[in-house]
């Protein structure tokens, strides 16, 4: 659907490593690791699901586990410099987003041929793939998928990050035949901004770039304008701007002229029109993705509806839910983060999106206090609020993000088995001698920053059993399942 428009500086061959990422990242509330053990030895290598100019998409499984997921594997002599400051890039941003419709990267490896970078898998294939095969999606349909991709660029957009390159190819279907959910992928061109300061580079793809981006004078809310497009595929069955090549359509895109006025809208509801108009429109007037979130269109759709009790049942768990001590916490959120499956997590991710009624991709104070006073007093519902914030929001953001719901919300008791506990243990055993030790710690714990060492030492001695200064597997299997 179009080329790709890019203009980046020539790369260097230069021998570029991934020495830049430190061996585990634990930044908020998710881990990407730096795996320094062979990528086969804990990965077996599926059928190729993509292909890039430098890299090759493939499915793996999980030795440890079975679980699947995606493996992107870059070739070190189609790689320079650009390519590595990209995909170092996508590293950084993914440590930094929370969100259920954002990709989850688990971790990279390297060896002297490749680099390895392991993300979440998606059986249902790409937006755009759907797109040619079922022409045009109901209104409801259209509805569901963009509350979702609106919900990723605002809470992107208020992390300071613009996507730049939103399209079908980047939207995911997480699962085949199996209702709506997406994931949006690929952040190698994303940029980080600030608030009413321009962004620099003319990156983007054909159909979908702004035109302002094409000026070389825009903002994060070029994405916006990519989303409209996105719409009016769903909608029409086309793009608003098309041509018999890039140099046309780039050409129909400066000029911003489109119509509604056509037969394959003519279907199309009034507040579908009114919002497709609205993100298409010039870069001073068009509607950013929160206001966009609280659409008429968005409400006069039928909602994914909840069931009650699994809500409750949620809602009673992040009431239960205590301050651990920092080892366990960390596991907890290696698990959330890294071994929880699509299905684990299908219904908890239902029960977060019907409480975040603003669609921003975590949970306010307001917004829990809503979802208790169904079932108990405005004062009580205040109090149990208050103590929900101040043992789940961990990072003191002031928002339960989607990371911290999870950990707070899981079954552990389901989750705690003894593959799972395996392999949690392994990613703080670097080295892999079988113990955890205090330097083990630190770099997992202390992300890289140089800390006291006794901090660390005494957390070893709270759960050192045999005195030997150091925790083996059975000792982290005792102090996990012994508290929960």
């Amino acid at each position: 659907m179009g080329c790709t428009v890019t203009k980046k500086p020539a790369a260097t061959r230069s021998g570029p490593r991934l020495s830049q990422v430190s061996d585990l990242h634990v930044t908020g509330a998710t881990f990407v690791q730096m795996n320094s053990h062979e990528f086969i030895s804990i990965y077996r290598v599926g059928p190729r699901i993509g292909q890039g100019s430098y890299a090759e998409v493939r499915r793996c499984e999980l030795k440890a586990t079975g679980q699947l997921r995606a493996v992107k594997m870059c070739r070190k002599d189609l790689v320079g410099q650009v390519e590595l400051q990209t995909i170092l890039q996508e590293a950084e941003i993914a440590k930094r987003l929370d969100h259920p419709n954002v990709i989850r990267l688990y971790e990279m490896f390297e060896d002297q041929r490749r680099y390895y970078i392991c993300m979440e898998y998606c059986e249902g294939g790409d937006l755009f793939d759907v797109i040619t095969k079922v022409a045009m999606f109901s209104e409801d349909q259209a509805c569901q998928i963009m509350r979702q991709v609106l919900s990723v660029v605002a809470y992107c957009h208020e992390l300071g990050i613009a996507h730049r390159d939103l399209k079908p190819e980047n939207i995911l279907f997480e699962e085949k035949g199996k209702g709506l959910f997406v994931k949006i992928v690929d952040f190698g061109s994303a940029a980080r901004f600030e608030s009413g300061r321009g962004i620099i580079g003319t990156v983007g793809t054909s159909y979908y770039i702004a035109p302002e981006v094409l000026a070389g004078k825009y903002t994060e809310t070029c994405d916006e304008w990519s989303v409209g497009v996105i719409l009016h595929i769903l909608l029409a069955g086309k793009p608003p701007f098309d041509g018999r090549d890039d140099h046309e359509i780039l050409a129909n895109v400066r000029r911003g002229q489109f119509s509604l006025d056509i037969p394959e809208l003519q279907n199309a509801s009034r507040e579908a029109l009114d919002l497709l108009k609205k993100l298409l429109s010039p870069a001073n007037a068009r509607l950013t993705a929160k206001d966009a979130l609280q659409h008429a269109w968005f409400h006069q759709q039928n909602a994914t509806q909840v069931d009650s009790s699994r809500i409750r049942n949620v809602m009673k768990n992040l009431k239960i839910f205590g301050k651990e001590q920092k080892l366990k916490e960390a596991v907890q959120t290696f698990i959330a983060t890294q071994l929880l499956t699509a299905q684990d997590t299908k219904e908890l991710r239902a029960v977060f999106q019907a409480i975040d009624t603003n669609g921003d991709g975590k949970l306010s104070h307001q917004e829990l206090l809503a979802e208790y006073e169904k079932t108990m007093s405005l004062e009580e519902a205040k109090v149990e609020v208050s103590a929900i914030m101040e043992k789940v929001d961990t990072d003191g953001s002031g928002f339960i993000d989607y990371t911290e719901f999870l950990k707070a919300s899981v079954d552990m008791r389901k989750m705690l088995n003894a593959d799972t506990l395996a392999s949690a243990f392994a990613i703080f055993d670097t080295d892999g001698s079988g113990k955890i030790s205090a330097e083990e710690l630190r770099r997992a714990l202390g992300s890289g920053q140089d800390s006291e060492a006794n901090v660390w030492k005494d957390i070893i001695m709270e759960v050192d059993q045999n005195g030997d200064g150091e925790i083996d597997l059975s000792e982290f299997t005792t102090l996990l399942k012994s508290r929960l």
